[in-house]
């Protein structure tokens, strides 16, 4: 039986062309949902946290943030895409922990950054440049490199032993390896471990591929 996405649009991130020359995140009443807001005020070092990476990656560009809601496991607790030049949509499962919710928005926050990346890819896989395996295999070097990043950056959260315990996402990055290779066998490990329905990415990225290659 397919399961249902609820997915809610919800103009909950204001444009950040500027930001961090321009507003705070907790200051404004159209930011993140109010549990995540909560979450940041209650860990400082999430807050600076959010802070450094969000003027880093939008200082030039605009994101606009949308919450969704499903039970489904298959489906990604947070995605982004690119809706126009310099402009990023990122997606997150609301009805998640907090803690999950803020580690899942820095991920997609770094991962974003490889836009030039990602748009290369995508067109040389509309002109066949690229073969399936590798268009899939790009991919997942990317959100490798953006993985190792939020690794590095959750581990000064300075989460409690109840949080950590708690959080997925936080299993899920904290053990994140040094090297590709194991990169990939570790986050196959982990879909098997974490989602009923055992999402293989490489299979997802090679499906893009061919749905990128009908559009040409």
């Amino acid at each position: 039986m397919q399961k249902k996405i609820n997915i809610l649009f919800l103009p909950l991130l204001l444009c950040l062309s500027s930001w961090a020359q321009q507003t705070n995140l907790l200051n404004s009443s159209y930011s993140v949902s109010p549990k995540l807001s909560q979450f940041i005020i209650d860990h400082p070092q999430a807050s600076k946290l959010l802070t450094n990476i969000l003027s880093e990656a939008f200082s030039n560009r605009t994101v606009q943030l949308y919450y969704y809601y499903s039970d489904d496991k298959s489906i990604p607790s947070a995605f982004h895409y690119y809706p126009s030049e310099s402009v990023v949509g990122i997606t997150i499962r609301e009805n998640q922990l907090p803690s999950d919710e803020f580690i899942s928005l820095v991920f997609e926050v770094l991962n974003s950054e490889s836009e030039k990346h990602f748009q290369d890819l995508y067109q040389k896989a509309q002109l066949g440049s690229i073969s399936r395996t590798n268009f899939a295999q790009e991919i997942m070097k990317v959100e490798f490199k953006a993985a190792k990043r939020t690794r590095d950056l959750i581990g000064s959260l300075k989460l409690s032993d109840k949080e950590m315990a708690e959080s997925k996402q936080c299993r899920r990055f904290i053990e994140c390896p040094n090297e590709f290779e194991d990169f990939l066998s570790y986050t196959e490990k982990v879909n098997q471990i974490t989602n009923a329905l055992r999402r293989d990415p490489i299979k997802e990225y090679e499906m893009q591929y061919d749905s990128l290659r009908k559009t040409q």
